[in-house]
């Protein structure tokens, strides 16, 4: 170390020392920079390297020659120009190769670097040395030598391993201590050297003429370190500019990240590296305590080796456990990243929170009503088939009971459909109370209700059972501060007796229900087979009806409708008859209520309809037709239009067609109703209130709409001579009808007295057995009622 000591202090200039102490400080910086570009670029990555090769190796060059020419050995000395652009050529390709092998991942490629690059500046001074030319020769000290080597690959490969690690902490840390360990590299390898190097004057040796002079070897050297002054320049100045951007890159991220509504979390293992805001808010570490550092403290269900990492696998799910305790579901999936070099993972972690208890609740709407809580049909039937298996493995019998309300209809229509849904909560409660835990009480839709009940004692059971429901639901109910009073009816089947099969043993309920309602409802009624024979009489009439019109079974009877002041027949009311081949006349009673429960009623309703218009336009007299309408007409196709299309295939007068409607249809939609009767009303035919009386009669019905007749029902006509509460209906609704300027017409008029009494109090019309049975229309020629009474029929001869 003296030697070298004593090379430095006398044998240099000392002022050069500095220079070049400078110039490879700052060589080695824009190096180290270049490097970083290149490592972060990802297309041109040689040139960066290449141009860390010239940096590096014109540096090594410039620091070798200015400390050369700050070398005074007291003899001529000159420079072999091949030597030295060979030094210079080799100091540059070797640090490129070494700086290649910088930017690799791998973690051997750092010493590899450091060696491959220690080499490249002791061959490149050693080449540099053979270059020197002067009167005398260099005898080396070989352990000097070795150690100029060990100095050079040592401090070299410390200065790329520190730049490596310093990056992976920080992308953004300055090269200086790298720049410094590599300066000290450079010059304790030269001057150890150079320490090696003892000079023995012979003056046998001369320059040669060729040997370049230390003036132009200085020219050199100057242009070398301005060329690397510029090169470090423009990479401060494209450091900062990049240093810059990639801090905008870096929030931009971070802001987009922040911004994702899953949860970004980069994972070294089970170590977390980072987070966006959206998992911080997730695990609660925002204004909730400190996040930590391990996945398993936040996901201690997680198996990470479990984790999908293609896009076609599904999420895994499992639970968050937040740092205030509390824990929420998310799905997690895992993807590979490149973080600065490292291989590491991203996990994606979607709060599924909301969809669970999404699907919670559609998973409960899919086996309860909705509105009562209680199961569903489906899950009646599904309960109903496991009960049945059971018992009969038990050889148990099972009670169905069906249960209707009566009354709720009524309920709707009166108070709205907000007052009946309450209803129907509270019968739903009522039910649950009498069925207990032991039976199953179930909504089937509507105000249709059922319990399923197994028990050894049936039918007594199911008897005990279904009068506790009777009375549960035949009291009061407070809805909204209205009181509300119904009842049920109940149709009972029991298993194995009645059925056999879950189907069946509801069909047979059903008919029980159907039986207790025509009964008089407010009842119950077991299931006997004799219903079944009542239904399929049901079903084949009603398969019968619907070919009645095709076959030309049906036919029209008229009925007259007679002006009691007047004494003359102003009008007939059409009336449907249906002749069954078998069965022979069919009661309109009979056949329309199943018309009406089919649909078929709006079939049949337009045929007479179009029949009594075409008979209609074919009279004499300008008399008037009278046709019913069902409720069901109004609820399905576009009525007006048909009556509109019907009158003019025709050609009958609309003034002359009156259109019958009962009040209940004003009760089921009246909206609807309403302005289907503006727009026949239109179209200049007559609307008539019919059976007025016998439902939910209100005066309003007259004020929101302006009818041309109304007619009292035959009940009060029938009874208004024995009856004083009829005789008082049948004066009110003639009395109204005075003060609305409306006819009133009396139906079922069958005897003298109620003919006499009705033309006392006014009655403008009638119609009944006194005046004329109905009949086909020719069998009447001049139906006339005499003005003291008495009534002349008169038919056509034949």
């Amino acid at each position: 170390m003296l030697r070298v000591y004593a090379c430095i202090a006398e044998e240099h200039d000392l002022r050069l020392i500095v220079v070049a102490g400078l110039i490879c400080l700052l060589a080695a910086f824009t190096a180290f920079s270049i490097v970083e570009q290149a490592r972060r670029a990802t297309s041109r990555r040689g040139a960066w390297l290449v141009a860390a090769g010239f940096v590096s190796g014109t540096g090594i060059w410039a620091t070798h020659f200015i400390a050369m020419l700050a070398y005074q050995p007291h003899l001529p000395i000159g420079y072999d120009p091949g030597l030295t652009l060979v030094s210079i050529l080799a100091a540059m390709a070797i640090g490129g190769i070494g700086w290649w092998l910088s930017v690799r991942p791998e973690r051997w490629a750092a010493i590899a670097s450091g060696v491959v690059i220690g080499a490249g500046i002791s061959t490149m001074h050693y080449l540099g040395m053979a270059a020197v030319n002067l009167a005398g020769r260099f005898v080396w000290d070989r352990t000097l030598v070795i150690a100029s080597v060990a100095i050079g690959i040592g401090l070299t490969t410390l200065a790329v391993h520190i730049r490596r690690r310093r990056v992976e902490a920080d992308p953004h840390a300055q090269p200086w201590p790298a720049a410094i360990l590599f300066t000290l590299a450079i010059c304790g390898m030269h001057f150890t050297a150079m320490g090696a190097a003892i000079v023995l004057p012979d003056q046998a040796m001369a320059v040669p003429p060729s040997a370049v002079g230390s003036l132009a070897l200085g020219t050199a050297v100057t242009t070398m370190a301005l060329i690397i002054l510029a090169i470090s320049f423009c990479v401060v100045l494209l450091d900062r500019k990049w240093n810059r951007r990639s801090a905008e890159e870096a929030e931009r991220l971070r802001a987009f990240a922040d911004a994702a509504i899953e949860g970004l979390v980069v994972v070294d293992g089970d170590r977390i590296v980072d987070a966006n805001r959206s998992f911080l808010e997730y695990a609660g570490c925002i204004g909730g305590g400190e996040c930590p550092d391990r996945l398993d403290a936040l996901f201690p269900e997680l198996d990470l080796a479990r984790l999908p990492t293609s896009h076609e696998a599904a999420a895994l799910e499992t639970r968050l456990i937040r740092v205030d305790g509390g824990a929420r579901p998310v799905e997690v999936l895992a993807r590979p990243l490149d973080w600065g070099g490292a291989s590491m993972r991203v996990l994606a972690v979607r709060d599924i929170s909301e969809r669970k208890e999404a699907a919670a609740r559609i998973a409960h709407l899919a086996y309860h009503d909705a509105l009562t809580g209680l199961p569903n049909r489906a899950v009646f039937a599904e309960r109903l088939g496991e009960t049945i298996r059971e018992a009969a493995a038990a050889n148990e019998p099972v009670a169905v009971l069906c249960i209707d309300l009566d009354g709720f209809k009524s309920v709707n229509d009166l108070h709205g459909h907000t007052a009946g849904d309450e209803l129907l909560v509270e019968v739903a409660q009522c039910l649950q109370a009498v069925a207990g835990q032991d039976h199953l009480a179930a909504r089937l839709g509507g105000d249709e209700f059922a319990i399923v009940q197994r028990g050894i004692d049936q039918p007594y059971q199911a008897n005990i059972l279904a009068k506790r429901v009777l009375e549960a639901l035949s009291g009061r109910f407070e809805l909204a501060g209205r009181t509300v009073a119904i009842s049920c009816s109940i149709g009972i089947a029991l298993y194995p007796q009645d059925a056999s099969t879950t189907g069946n043993l509801v069909k047979n309920a059903d008919m029980a229900l159907y039986r207790a309602k025509a009964d008089g409802r407010g009842t119950l009624r077991f299931y006997e087979k004799r219903m079944d024979e009542a239904v399929r009489e049901r079903r084949l009439l009603e398969a019968d009806l619907h070919l009645a019109i095709d076959r030309g079974e049906t036919n029209i009877h008229y009925q007259p409708l007679a002006d009691l002041e007047s004494g003359r027949i102003v009008g007939f009311e059409a009336l449907a008859r249906w002749t069954h081949p078998v069965r022979g006349e069919i009661p309109p009673d009979q056949f329309v209520p199943v018309a009406e429960e089919s649909g078929f009623i709006c079939t049949l309703g337009a045929w007479v309809l179009r029949r009594a218009c075409a008979e209609a336009a074919t009279w004499q007299d300008a008399l008037r037709v009278s046709v019913n309408l069902s409720p069901v007409q109004f609820a399905h196709g576009d009525l007006a239009a048909e009556v509109e299309t019907i009158l003019g295939e025709t050609g009958l007068a609309p003034a002359r067609l009156d259109l019958e409607i009962t009040e209940g249809l004003l009760l089921e939609d009246s909206d609807r109703a309403l302005a289907i009767l503006r727009r026949l009303k239109a179209l200049g035919v007559k609307i008539s209130m019919d059976d007025f009386g016998t439902g939910y009669s209100s005066l309003s019905y007259f004020r929101i709409f302006p009818f041309d007749k109304v007619k009292i029902d035959q009940s009060f006509v029938r009874d208004m001579i024995d009856n004083p509460q009829a005789m008082a209906i049948v004066r009110s609704v003639i009395g109204l009808g005075q003060g609305l300027g409306m006819p009133v017409v009396a139906e079922g008029v069958e005897t003298q007295a109620q003919f006499d009494a009705l033309i006392a109090e006014g009655c403008d019309q009638a119609q009944g057995y006194l005046i004329s049975r109905p009949g086909p229309i020719e069998n009447f020629d001049t139906v006339v009622v005499e003005r003291g009474g008495a009534v002349a029929v008169r038919r056509k001869a034949g």
